[in-house]
């Protein structure tokens, strides 16, 4: 789960939580809600009690791609929509590559929330490999994961997995 996305809580159902067991309706424990910005009584977890199923429920509900550690998953940060343009500018001789380019900025455009944060990195990776080749998306990867062997902060480790994501739809 991205902080910036979702928050944990627990209430401990022994003490003085009369009042939250009646509001959420909670008829036994341990009870799971999912609490959206849109609905305040809380959507109830009906799912198996493993660490794989809830954070399969949780990564659904809130748009994110983590492991059961915490960890981004390979398809953090993918836009599918993106995905099918890179397939073809990757297919493209070069004069077609600027083309499709064209095309993905236009997709890029479109995108809203975290999706356009990803998509500038799909931009980003098209025009380096524009300049820089073909090779560009390997040697990149290669390089973010040098990186990621050694010890960074989960912050920037997560922007190197999202970055090394992206790009391996380039490679």
């Amino acid at each position: 789960m991205g902080k910036e996305n979702s928050k944990g809580a627990e209430i401990d159902g022994c003490a003085n939580t009369a009042s939250a067991v009646d509001t959420y309706d909670v008829s036994g424990f341990p009870t799971l809600k999912f609490f959206p910005k849109s609905n305040k009584a809380g959507e109830e977890y009906g799912g198996g009690r493993d660490l794989d199923d809830f954070v399969a429920f949780i990564n659904e509900k809130s748009g994110t791609s983590r492991d059961g550690k915490g960890q981004l998953t390979s398809q953090a940060g993918r836009v599918e929509s993106l995905d099918v343009l890179v397939k073809e500018f990757v297919a493209a001789s070069d004069e077609e590559k600027k083309s499709v380019f064209t095309r993905i900025e236009e997709e890029v455009e479109k995108l809203q929330g975290s999706a356009s944060s990803y998509g500038k990195i799909y931009l980003k990776a098209a025009k380096n490999s524009l300049v820089k080749g073909s090779d560009y998306a390997k040697n990149e990867i290669q390089r973010l994961q040098r990186i990621l062997d050694k010890s960074v902060s989960p912050a920037k480790a997560d922007e190197f997995t999202l970055k090394k994501n992206i790009l391996s739809a380039y490679a």
